[in-house]
């Protein structure tokens, strides 16, 4: 298992698309705390000394959903590359147990995944706080949604390896993961419009239940100004020991193309 971490480390950091999807990662934060310092400054509650945005909402504004695109794509990336330069059919040609394989893996996409979101609060702490401050904010609130944040970086994290791992090919899994978040955006887009509609106390909990099966209607929850911060928390890690546990199964079966 060292060995094989130890490999996949080395390929990580030889590789272009990991410093890429870094500082594509950090330009988008950083553009996003222009916006919002504009926003800021011209709005008309500005005139009147109330900032529109603070910290905290700049905070909950960074959970859009860019940790797992990039996500999908690192994992597809890295993971598929290893099918198609031969590098997986070697590791289990040698002896490399599957499961081994799998787990570390999981473990490169999962680094990848934090490093990605570590990048953009980054921008949220060192930046937002001194652009926009942290007045009347909970130090427990900004702790707990940063670490709630972590847990679905790596939700995501385990959502794509485990597809990677499976599709195999380069373009199924880009796809697949890209279109995957796209359409789930879209349909937790359309419920919380429909609970503002119907105003039916069922569907908005349906809703609320919905939004929290996966990272990304969690993102969307988090966003619109869910607190209950270790409730997605321990979903998330739901999802990581899913894939740690049922992926493996399906791997030590599996084909390669």
């Amino acid at each position: 298992m060292k060995a094989l971490l130890r490999a996949d480390f080395y390929r990580l950091f030889r590789s272009k698309f990991f410093y890429i999807l870094s500082a594509v990662a950090l330009g988008l934060s950083l553009v996003t705390l222009g916006l919002y310092a504009v926003i800021n400054e011209f709005s008309e509650m500005a005139d009147m000394g109330i900032a529109v945005v603070d910290a905290f909402a700049f905070q909950r504004a960074s959970f859009d959903g860019t940790v797992g695109y990039f996500s999908a794509i690192a994992a597809a990336v890295f993971i598929c590359g290893d099918y198609s330069g031969g590098g997986m059919r070697a590791k289990i040609v040698i002896g490399c147990g599957r499961r081994k394989i799998f787990y570390s893996k999981l473990i490169v996409c999962a680094f990848v995944s934090a490093v990605l979101y570590l990048i953009m609060q980054f921008v949220v702490f060192a930046f937002g706080g001194a652009v926009f401050g942290w007045r009347g904010v909970s130090v427990y609130d900004a702790v707990s949604l940063f670490f709630t944040g972590l847990f679905m970086a790596l939700a995501y994290a385990a959502i794509f390896a485990s597809l990677s791992v499976l599709l195999q090919k380069l373009s199924s899994s880009l796809i697949l993961g890209i279109v995957c978040i796209f359409a789930l955006n879209l349909i937790v887009s359309l419920l919380s419009i429909a609970v503002a509609s119907l105003e039916s106390a069922v569907f908005a909990r349906f809703y609320e239940v919905f939004a929290r099966l996966t990272p990304v209607g969690q993102n969307a929850a988090v966003v619109g100004g869910a607190e209950d911060y270790w409730v997605l928390s321990a979903i998330s890690a739901a999802w990581v020991a899913a894939a740690a546990l049922l992926v493996p199964l399906r791997f030590v079966r599996q084909d390669l193309k």
